[in-house]
């Protein structure tokens, strides 16, 4: 967040959505996880009135900051495919502004989806679980699409390099395309490793109602999402050269 912050070079709309992505994943491990460590441990002392209220902080806190962080990346991916399809015309459409926007809705839709299972019950999850399959599969279909428009400027690349006679200025073009769509598929990818599994367990909540064998599954699954959030940092810092560099540069000055 502070390197976002402080370098002028990455202020874009990407670089937003990472900076955004970085705040959930702070509040997460801020926030998220110590509430959900210490409703467990309340829940094994059987301090039952600390269990009640911190189960209502845990419930809130790792829902909304999780939620927001597995919505935030998939706006990453849709970001990635926007600055492949668009070309040009990316700037002008997406802006530092609109990507601030759209992170602001996604926490103020998701909050309010949050607060709702008040009202809604135990039909709450079962909606839950459909909003959540929804971005997986616009990833999904997102990530297709940036391997297909990269494999796509690869051949036509080197169609125009073999009549040129020019490699170098394709080459580098087809090795930004090729890197942004390994990048998106090792988002994608964690995406499903940490998140797939508690949407399967929500999944099978609709069909089999809450039992103790869920309530098992749902300790060990949520403990899987919590740790993406400690992940997603070093992903960026090894795929993504300026934020490498900027943080390399920020621990040599701190030395």
């Amino acid at each position: 967040m502070f390197i976002i912050w402080k370098t002028r070079e990455l202020h874009s709309p990407s670089f937003a959505l990472l900076f955004c992505l970085s705040v959930s994943d702070f509040l997460v491990g801020m926030v998220g996880q110590p509430s959900f460590v210490a409703f467990k441990i309340a829940e094994l002392k059987e301090n039952f009135s600390a269990y009640c209220n911190l189960r209502i902080v845990r419930f809130f806190c790792g829902w909304i900051t999780a939620g927001v962080s597995f919505l935030t990346l998939s706006g990453v991916c849709i970001d990635r495919l926007l600055a492949l399809t668009l070309h040009l015309r990316y700037k002008s459409i997406v802006t530092v502004r609109r990507a601030l926007i759209f992170v602001t809705a996604v926490w103020m839709l998701w909050s309010m989806w949050t607060i709702s299972k008040f009202w809604i019950g135990d039909k709450w999850h079962i909606v839950s679980a459909t909003l959540a399959l929804l971005p997986v599969v616009i990833t999904a279909l997102c990530t297709f699409q940036i391997f297909k428009i990269a494999r796509k400027h690869q051949r036509q690349l080197n169609q125009q390099n073999l009549r040129m006679g020019n490699e170098q200025n394709g080459t580098v073009d087809v090795l930004k395309c090729k890197k942004s769509a390994v990048t998106v598929l090792y988002i994608y990818g964690l995406l499903l490793v940490f998140y797939l599994p508690f949407l399967a367990v929500m999944v099978v909540e609709t069909r089999t109602g809450y039992t103790q064998s869920l309530k098992i599954a749902y300790d060990y699954v949520a403990t899987v999402v919590l740790i993406n959030s400690s992940v997603n940092p070093f992903i960026y810092c090894w795929r993504l050269k300026q934020i490498r560099l900027s943080v390399k540069k920020m621990i040599s000055f701190g030395h």
